[in-house]
């Protein structure tokens, strides 16, 4: 879920998150990973569940890519008394005009 809160941090409103791996296409290649399905599609709930936290709508899924979108606003959630905590900024375009931390190694 941190992974995806950050993700959701930068992510302009309006915005899209692609995912683009096997795990988004496990139903087909579960038997060669020889792992239990319950065990995957626990991991794909997560996923779906986090998204759901954060507001984002499923946009499309095909094969090993999904791609889901913020919301503009969140007015448009049904559950809000589920928003994770996030921190809030009195500017939105902060996170844009921010200076990244380089780390060299000499």
């Amino acid at each position: 879920g941190m992974y995806m809160m950050e993700i959701d941090r930068v992510l302009r409103p309006g915005g899209y998150w692609v995912l683009s791996g096997p795990l988004i296409n496990w139903r087909t290649n579960y038997q060669a990973w020889q792992r239990p399905i319950k065990e995957l599609e626990e991991e794909q709930r997560k996923i779906e569940e986090i998204a759901k936290l954060l507001c984002w709508e499923k946009k499309h899924e095909k094969g090993e890519t999904a791609i889901w979108q913020k919301r503009i606003n969140y007015d448009y959630c049904q559950e809000q008394d589920t928003q994770p905590t996030m921190c809030e900024s009195t500017d939105a375009e902060d996170v844009w005009y921010s200076a990244l931390f380089t780390f060299f190694h000499v």
